[in-house]
């Protein structure tokens, strides 16, 4: 009877009548603003002298913006603390605006504090409520108010399935937002499941013997589940049950399928076409991905998550989080979503970014980043596990009815901008991407979750870019500042160099240094700027061995003419100067 009730409840919210333009079309447009602050809330000289000081830094915060932000500065508005979160750079306080009392719908400001009391940055949506007419009394407890731009009116919520809907006082829809996002210790059990999909491991395109069939067993396909060790809980008499520290298997939605619970003398071992092996793979990826987050340091996401693994007949997968548990369901349609990881992986890491940045999932382009960057940590996941095809998104999952998404592409910010989610989302994830082959996986992951603290309602990918620049900043002093903004450049993602950029010699790239030294290769110098530059190489002794004027974007060396030894390889940019030494053997 839950499930029918649900179900109608969906039915019946998509026939409510339409949302109102005004309102769509306002939180449409709305983007956020990015602050990079540079102010210190108080004296410090070390983290640990502010720790003694035992300072609530929530209300410095709160009290900074109330002084700094123009929106704030108005009689009977004031801010409500709604969210902390903890990164690897500092601590995060999310704002909700108030008028009279009540929240604003939609109207955020997120600030960033550093160990040392600093401000790092400011994610501004607020709503400006100067200079229009406002009402003057209170409204109910269970009352918010919505801004469309021109007035401010009162709305009362209701949920239906996974929508919250807003009306007016005389019961008229003014907009729905939908809370979806798609695509004791515990004991070791053994279990033989794909790691991370069949087609990854046998390195296969989607070709005979490799296919679906529609799900039944094959040989080939059970060939490729892998011995593996999951961790599982007992139940009171002893019997395995679908559960561990982070995931909780639960039948919510789509065909009847009940958690298992086997006696731990029995085998879990099971074959494909199955629903206990299903729900094993969510068992085993999420907590894989626990283990991996919290051994770069990540340790406060550690929420146990409800999952069903056969929650959809069809091929839909989503992460629900309209209640107050949240979950995923994955569908069985087509080739059955729980049995690719990269599918599983996608769907945690929307969870994942909520319990970082929960109330900040609004706005088109702010959502594209969420799904850019569960398709990132889906593909980063799986390159932990094998270099095989492994920029494509959902490789198993991915064929049949739809070609799954690839962060292999060219698409960049400007020439490729079209407001929809998984167009943008492809966009950010093959910047980012890029960037992970350059810098490498682990440091990549690092700057994303630490990043994703600082998410904020109607956010653009420009802005969350500066997000991923800032952490590599604080946390490892712009050491792979180069890589980072270069793939930012080139995606059209952030315009241009800065001059501060080419004057420290950020993007000058000297490869196949190798080739040069060893073999007759030619050297090349890499600077993606407008700006023409100089280069010279001389000998130890300064003898100059050639020079190349006017300069722009490459330059390749032969190392014709060059006798074994060391040489100096000058580039002048500017009225800067940079040296580096090659060899030839």
């Amino acid at each position: 009877m839950k499930k029918l009730a649900i179900v109608l409840g969906l039915l019946i919210g998509q026939i409510v009548q339409a949302q109102n333009t005004e309102f769509v079309n306002y939180f449409k447009n709305k983007k956020a603003q990015l602050i990079m602050a540079n102010a210190s809330l108080v004296l410090a000289n070390s983290k640990f002298e502010l720790a003694k000081q035992n300072i609530d830094l929530s209300q410095l915060a709160k009290q900074y913006l109330l002084d700094n932000l123009t929106e704030l500065k108005l009689s009977n508005v004031d801010l409500e603390l709604v969210h902390t979160y903890q990164s690897l750079v500092g601590t995060h306080y999310q704002f909700t605006q108030t008028y009279l009392g009540s929240k604003v719908y939609q109207s955020n400001v997120k600030i960033a504090i550093n160990n040392y009391g600093q401000v790092i940055n400011i994610v501004n949506d607020l709503v400006d409520l100067r200079n229009i007419n406002l009402p003057t009394s209170a409204i109910a407890a269970n009352q918010i108010w919505a801004f469309n731009g021109v007035k401010l009116v009162v709305a009362n919520k209701q949920i239906i399935g996974n929508k919250e809907q807003y009306f007016d006082v005389d019961n008229q829809l003014l907009f729905e937002n939908v809370k979806s996002l798609r695509a004791g210790k515990d004991t070791n059990a053994l279990v033989k499941i794909f790691n991370p999909d069949p087609l990854t491991t046998a390195r296969s395109q989607y070709v005979a013997p490799y296919l679906n069939y529609n799900k039944l067993d094959t040989p080939s396909l059970n060939n490729e589940r892998k011995n593996l060790i999951l961790n599982l809980k007992l139940d009171s008499i002893g019997n395995f049950v679908a559960e561990n520290d982070y995931v909780l298997v639960k039948d919510i939605l789509g065909p009847i399928a009940e958690p298992f619970a086997v006696s731990h003398k029995d085998s879990l071992v099971v074959t494909r076409n199955t629903n206990i092996f299903k729900q094993e793979m969510a068992l085993y990826h999420i907590n894989q991905y626990q283990k991996y987050i919290q051994s770069l340091g990540f340790t406060n996401l550690q929420n146990q998550l409800w999952v069903d693994p056969l929650g959809d007949f069809g091929e839909d997968s989503r992460f629900e989080f309209s209640t107050e548990n949240p979950y995923i369901l994955l569908g069985i349609g087509g080739i059955p979503d729980a049995e690719d990881a990269d599918v599983i992986t996608h769907e945690y890491t929307h969870a994942v970014a909520f319990y970082i940045a929960p109330n900040t999932i609004d706005g088109e382009e702010r959502i594209g980043i969420d799904e850019g960057n569960a398709d990132i940590m889906a593909v980063l996941y799986s390159r932990k596990l094998s270099d095989y095809n492994w920029r494509k998104v959902f490789n198993w999952d991915g064929n049949e009815s739809w070609n799954g998404r690839n962060t292999l592409n060219t698409k960049n910010y400007l020439n490729d901008f079209v407001l929809q989610r998984y167009s943008l989302g492809n966009i950010w994830s093959g910047a980012v991407t890029d960037i992970a082959e350059e810098i490498g996986i682990d440091t990549t992951v690092t700057l994303l979750l630490t990043a994703m603290a600082s998410l904020q309602t109607n956010m653009t990918i420009p802005q969350f870019a500066n997000m991923f620049i800032q952490a590599d900043s604080i946390l490892f002093n712009k050491y792979h500042y180069g890589s980072i903004k270069n793939s930012f450049v080139n995606r059209k993602i952030i315009n241009g160099l800065s001059a501060e950029d080419l004057l420290n010699g950020n993007f000058i790239k000297i490869t196949n240094t190798i080739g040069f030294s060893n073999a007759n290769e030619f050297l090349t110098i890499q600077i993606p700027s407008s700006q023409k530059y100089k280069v010279s190489v001389t000998d130890i002794q300064g003898k100059e061995i050639m020079f190349f004027d006017n300069q722009f974007e490459s330059t390749n060396i032969s190392p014709i003419g060059f006798n074994p030894g060391l040489y100096i390889l000058n580039i002048s940019i500017g009225n800067k100067n940079f040296k580096y030494k090659i060899i030839k053997y």
